[in-house]
């Protein structure tokens, strides 16, 4: 799942002007399938799959400022939440 995950960041930093500004990864508790989701419509509170911010899964890097870096403990505490 891990691996999953960083292949959607790493997505996401390609070509973040191709995803609205509420970008999530989404995750089916079920079956531990992720996806990128930016629906506006999405209820995270009345779903019965989880979501996080995929900001919340980044950082600012150090060694480029401007640009942003995966945050692989964040991405660890995701995947252990499963």
């Amino acid at each position: 799942m891990k691996n999953k995950v960083i292949k959607l960041l790493e997505e996401y930093l390609d070509a973040p002007e191709a995803w609205g500004d509420n970008v999530m990864i989404e995750v089916n508790p079920a079956n531990r399938e992720v996806r990128l989701n930016d629906d506006e419509d999405v209820d995270p509170d009345a779903s019965d799959l989880d979501y996080w911010p995929v900001m919340d899964l980044l950082q600012m890097s150090v060694s480029d400022p401007g640009q942003w870096d995966i945050d692989t403990d964040a991405v660890d505490e995701l995947v252990a939440s499963y």
